[in-house]
């Protein structure tokens, strides 16, 4: 689950991962999705097709399906990444370097970020 947003005056919240789609992102409603994907008809009758023979426990299961399917095809570097990443010519950053900028008893970052030392994303 995302962080609520911070209101006016509060400190920010923590950030989340960028690759996670929030309930408050993206399209809101089946007909919003429907007209989100208009612009890939093969993504559209997909999501239809799946929708329409879907038990009703099942729905929202496609509707997420589709909502993530809908927010890489707005990301192109998402895809960029995703191809990148089956075609096996991704080049992936090293668990070490990555874990590099955190404590790791705690697992809390060393540096904040925009701090000296801290890395930018």
């Amino acid at each position: 689950m995302s962080e609520p947003r911070p209101q006016s005056g509060d400190e920010p919240a923590p950030t989340r991962s960028p690759h996670q789609l929030g309930e408050d992102e993206g399209p809101q409603s089946i007909a919003a999705l429907k007209a989100a994907l208009a612009p890939w008809p093969q993504h559209l009758t997909a999501f239809t097709a799946e929708l329409e023979a879907a038990p009703f426990a099942a729905v929202l299961n496609v509707v997420t399906e589709y909502r993530v399917v809908w927010m890489a095809l707005v990301h192109p570097e998402i895809q960029a990444a995703s191809a990148e990443s089956e075609g096996g010519t991704a080049d992936p950053i090293p668990s070490e370097a990555v874990w590099a900028d955190y404590d790791p008893d705690t697992f809390e970052p060393l540096h904040q970020p925009g701090a000296a030392g801290g890395r930018e994303a």
